[in-house]
């Protein structure tokens, strides 16, 4: 485990892209970002505990996702074969109509 001393020089996020300098004042507990602006203290093991937990469930969303886009890549696939069909059965119907 990485643990950083009291007064170590850190960079503070002020807003998503605004960095300030700053010193650590602790190392007994750190804010963890639940969500919607939420911060909760926990010990560095249990951050590091929820954070792997997140990342897991992330992973398992991610493939789930993965399946649906492959599915809705499969519908599309079907979409564009019937109406290529659709287009060459009405070219060659307007073809042979064409002529009379």
């Amino acid at each position: 485990m990485c643990y950083f001393a009291t007064g170590t020089p850190i960079l503070v996020p002020l807003t998503p892209s605004l960095y300030v300098p700053g010193k650590l004042a602790s190392t007994d507990v750190v804010l963890v970002d639940i969500g919607t602006g939420f911060y909760v203290e926990k010990t560095p093991p249990a951050a590091r505990e929820f954070y792997s937990r997140k990342v897991e469930e992330l992973g398992k969303n991610l493939q789930d996702l993965d399946r649906i886009v492959q599915g809705k890549q499969g519908n599309l696939s079907v979409v564009e074969d019937v109406l290529r069909q659709k287009v060459i059965s009405e070219g060659s119907n307007s073809g042979a109509d064409g002529g009379t």
